[in-house]
């Protein structure tokens, strides 16, 4: 059996594991030359820009991916809590934390 998977971001990549899991041969396609969907970073007039996402809270589905395949999460990637989670900086040179 064959699965087309139409997406690359992060839920499309989960869908193609877990037909993967089960045995598909899976394809997966998207309209960007990079898998991931928002889950990526990307340079513009020599900066790089973060396109999110930039807090995981349900860390669980992916270690519920890795489990598919006999795997850990914690084996391959380390995540690490941040304080605070984002901080808006203003053009006065004010910031805001939220977390």
């Amino acid at each position: 059996m064959h699965a087309l998977i139409i997406g690359g971001g992060f839920g499309g990549i989960a869908s193609a594991l877990r037909f993967k899991a089960k045995g598909y041969d899976v394809t997966l396609i998207d309209r960007c030359p990079q898998l991931g969907g928002r889950a990526q970073a990307f340079e513009r007039n020599g900066f790089r820009h973060d396109a999110g996402p930039t807090v995981i809270t349900a860390s669980f589905l992916f270690e519920e991916l890795f489990a598919l395949f006999g795997e850990t999460l914690a084996d391959h990637v380390t995540l690490v809590p941040l304080k605070p989670w984002y901080r808006f900086y203003f053009a006065d040179g004010d910031h805001f934390d939220y977390g």
